[in-house]
């Protein structure tokens, strides 16, 4: 849930950020006209010649996408005294000149613009003057190789604009920093799972975040880099790695490979377009309007498809498209030319979406990270269980030969470090397989583990490392006491076992040893020492038992 509060923190904030107050009641403002500008005209000089010049030119009823030069006029009317602000709102407007005239023909010019110092971060507004109450024209000229949204001008106290100037700078701020930690974080995931369908989601944010920047002047406010050509380049890279990400999320190649086919075009043709939006600056909008469109209708296809193929996690994504489409039909309806009626919320609609969108993903790659981490704790409780599993004898339940080698091969030879090996041979098992059979033969490999785990206990690590062979390690133990020990085995197993049963064992220590094979050569040789002496021994005893 916590990706979940951070998205609805994320949209209150950008809707505080992006929100613009009423005019106060002591400022009457008509509504805004545009009208076309060319480089000849001549700005009136008095206030009385405003409306016959407004005559002479020629109105719209909104800017080209191509670009342009354009008059946004307002009337207004003060009618008690304050200090304001004019401002144009649009992500990027190049050139922006306000002149401000007031009934007693006095002219206030001030320029701002993407092209400008800010006075205000992320905001073209200028503090402006008025010199008295009453009637006045605000004129402004805005020209641009391409306009991103219908530009909107707007004046009012500077005490309430300024404050929401700084509020959106902090927010937008927040935002933006959200949404890098957000992709480094993926990114991250993906790096350590070694999946790619985060390593693409990462690519999908951290697109967006660099959208969002250029889109708020990041580079020109912090880097100076005012560079029109390349301002909408990152909006392309959002379908490319979109399409990477649902193609792998979605596994659409299974589902519907005719959509992955077509999904693969589409970021060819993504690819195209970035030559073609920075030769073409004035088209670029369009274009990258229609690669847009083309993405989205892409993204809910697939994502419908693979919903009907029976895909578990086409429905998440199929919402998260969803909010894509309102500002892709507003974008739809932006590029008819007949079209009057819709504002453009063209970077700003897409983005905001793009945001909104990352929450249900990010909920579904959360559960999906969850699933996997759940998953690699079962395979690797898995592992350790059949690792452990490989490493004990099946019939005695001790460990086997293979872990006796992983011990050995750790031992340390120093003066700090003891380690006593006990090796240990089970006597006449071969005797007794050949005799009473292999039965026989398993049930006395039990009895000598048994009666081994219990006179050794916890102090000695204990191996089956042969068909009758045993061994004991201990470092608290010295050769003598596991002798002992050994030698109280050797008398439960006769006790319990066959006249023949017995073991022979022979100790050795690291303090008398340089190497593992020294360690081992010399408790096998005391061993069978031992062995060749009980045999002796079996065969004297077998000599005066003879009439």
């Amino acid at each position: 849930m916590s990706a979940f509060r951070f998205f609805i923190s994320l949209a209150l904030t950008l809707y505080l950020a992006c929100y613009k107050p009423a005019i106060a009641a002591d400022l009457n403002a008509s509504s805004q006209q545009i009208y076309l500008a060319e480089d000849q005209q001549v700005l009136p000089h008095r206030y009385s010649d405003i409306p016959s010049w407004l005559n002479k030119l020629s109105q719209v009823d909104r800017v080209k996408l191509s670009g342009g030069s354009y008059w946004l006029v307002k009337k207004i009317n003060i009618s008690q005294p304050n200090q304001w602000i004019a401002s144009v709102d649009g992500p990027i407007i190049e050139n922006i000149d306000y002149y401000l005239y007031s009934e007693g023909n006095q002219m206030r010019h001030l320029s701002s613009g993407y092209l400008h110092p800010y006075e205000y971060l992320f905001s073209y507004a200028r503090h402006i003057d008025t010199p008295s109450l009453g009637g006045y024209w605000l004129i402004t000229r805005i020209s641009s190789q391409y306009y991103t949204e219908q530009p909107q001008l707007s004046f009012g106290h500077k005490s309430d604009l300024s404050q929401l100037y700084h509020w959106r700078a902090s927010v937008i701020t927040l935002c933006l920093g959200g949404l890098l930690i957000l992709a480094i974080y993926n990114g991250a995931v993906g790096l350590v799972q070694q999946d790619r369908v985060f390593a693409y989601f990462s690519g999908y944010l951290f697109s967006i975040t660099l959208a969002l920047a250029l889109v708020f002047h990041v580079a020109a406010h912090l880097l100076h880099l005012r560079i029109t050509q390349v301002h909408l380049l990152p909006v392309l890279l959002i379908p490319i790695f979109s399409v990477l990400f649902y193609c792998r999320f979605l596994s659409l190649q299974q589902y519907a490979p005719k959509l992955w086919l077509a999904s693969r075009y589409l970021i060819a043709l993504c690819l195209l377009s970035i030559p073609v939006a920075v030769i073409w600056v004035n088209w670029a909008v369009i274009l990258v309007y229609c690669v847009i469109l083309l993405w989205v209708v892409l993204a809910l296809s697939s994502a419908l498809q693979c919903w009907r193929q029976g895909s578990k996690q086409a429905q998440l994504f199929i919402l998260s498209t969803l909010l894509l489409l309102i500002p892709a039909l507003l974008l739809a309806m932006a590029v008819v030319p007949k079209n009057t009626t819709t504002l453009l919320a063209a970077d700003l609609s897409i983005l905001l979406s793009c945001i909104f969108s990352t929450l249900f993903m990010s909920l579904a790659l959360h559960y999906k990270f969850k699933r996997l981490t759940l998953e690699s704790l079962l395979v690797a409780k898995q592992l350790s269980e059949e690792r452990d599993a490989a490493r004990l004898d099946a019939l005695t339940g001790l460990k086997n030969r293979y872990a006796f080698n992983e011990y050995v091969s750790n031992i340390e030879f120093d003066e700090e470090h003891h380690t006593s090996l006990a090796l240990v041979d089970i006597d006449y098992l071969k005797s007794i397989n050949d005799h009473a059979g292999h039965q026989e033969g398993d049930k006395l490999i039990k009895l000598v583990a048994e009666a081994l785990n219990m006179v050794l206990s916890d102090q000695v690590k204990l191996y089956r490392i042969g068909g009758d062979e045993f061994a004991a390690f201990s470092d608290t133990l010295s050769c003598s006491e596991i002798d002992e020990k050994l030698a109280i085995a050797d008398k439960i197993i006769q006790l319990n076992g066959t006249a023949q049963s017995g073991i022979s064992f022979g100790s050795a220590s690291t303090d008398d040893c340089q190497d593992a094979e020294q360690l081992f050569y010399r408790a096998d040789m005391t061993m069978y020492q031992q062995k060749a002496q009980r045999k002796r021994k079996s065969k004297l005893v077998a000599l005066n038992q003879q009439p």
